[in-house]
């Protein structure tokens, strides 16, 4: 099954390439809101669809229920629509179609605003966060926060955990193995950080007792056998996590830029975790390239959400 993605800014070059490309590979039905100077013939255009009015009042009438708290009228909804992301995450949440992507304009402020205004949370989810893929010759990783929440409590750190190995077995097939990385392993040194890291791991092995995760761990206990022997033999974790979760942004924002830039990794993402649809987030220096990755990510995500 084909699936339809949306891709709010289609004045973009960069999109309108990329939109080229997944139409050429087949990988997803592209769709745009408006025409714009450039778009391929084959794009689906939002405001020519014969059933527009219908989906625009669907789109609005879902903001009003999305957002009670704001007390909109109808005039005010209609505002709104005029935000093209809102508007895009709208039609994503009310089933126009299965996932969009925004970013290479929007900040990624205004990309996850757009997401919980227009889609909301997912059932049980109390927090929106990201992780990247990081591909390398002879594995697959996951990191976590690396783009949203700059200093994650111990409950939105077990969130992040969570979310993130799901986002891992989903992308990858495999069984996530979870670290929550620190400067202590297991008990070594002292300090609030540390107990945050310690508290969220209980979290996560009190919500969910059948994923392998461990922490506090160094980066070197958590991916070295070697080095996991010595700090933490009795771990099942330490020595093979493939999904590293970060005590904060700075961390976990340095930590995947070093890697890829120095250690040789393709960084996909972000993805964006804990929304009730798929809506992927760019960075605003991304290629057409990057953008047709997210594109497919979407398309996956969405076949377990839809």
């Amino acid at each position: 099954m084909c699936r339809r993605i949306i891709f709010p800014e289609s004045n973009d070059a960069r999109v309108q390439e990329a939109i080229q490309a997944v139409i050429n590979e087949g990988s997803c039905q592209p769709v745009v809101l408006k025409s714009e100077e450039g778009l391929p013939e084959a794009c689906e255009i939002f405001t020519e669809h014969p059933e527009y009015s219908h989906w625009h009042n669907l789109a609005k009438r879902q903001l009003l229920n999305l957002n009670p708290h704001k007390q909109w009228t109808s005039v005010d909804a209609e505002n709104q629509l005029q935000n093209p992301l809102l508007l895009a995450a709208l039609l994503v949440s009310v089933g126009y179609v299965d996932g969009g992507v925004a970013g290479s304009i929007a900040t990624t402020a205004e990309v996850v605003r757009a997401g919980i205004r227009g889609i909301g949370l997912a059932k049980g989810s109390t927090l929106v966060s990201s992780s990247f893929l990081m591909l390398h010759d002879y594995r697959v990783m996951t990191f976590g926060d690396c783009g949203v929440n700059p200093q994650p409590s111990a409950e939105q750190l077990a969130s992040i955990a969570i979310d993130s190995a799901n986002t891992h077995q989903i992308l990858t097939s495999q069984k996530p193995s979870v670290a929550l990385i620190s400067f202590s392993t297991l008990g070594s040194a002292e300090h609030p950080d540390v107990v945050k890291v310690r508290q969220a791991t209980a979290k996560v092995q009190n919500l969910m007792p059948s994923l392998n995760v461990c922490g506090e761990l160094q980066v070197d206990a958590a991916l070295i056998p070697d080095v996991a022997e010595e700090k933490a033999p009795e771990s099942d974790v330490a020595g093979r996590a493939n999904v590293l979760i970060f005590p904060d942004l700075s961390s976990g924002n340095s930590a995947y830029k070093l890697v890829e830039r120095l250690g040789g990794c393709q960084a996909i993402g972000p993805i964006l975790q804990g929304l009730a649809c798929p809506w992927m987030d760019l960075s605003r220096g991304c290629k057409s390239d990057d953008i047709v990755v997210a594109a497919m990510i979407a398309s996956v995500l969405s076949s377990t959400t839809n």
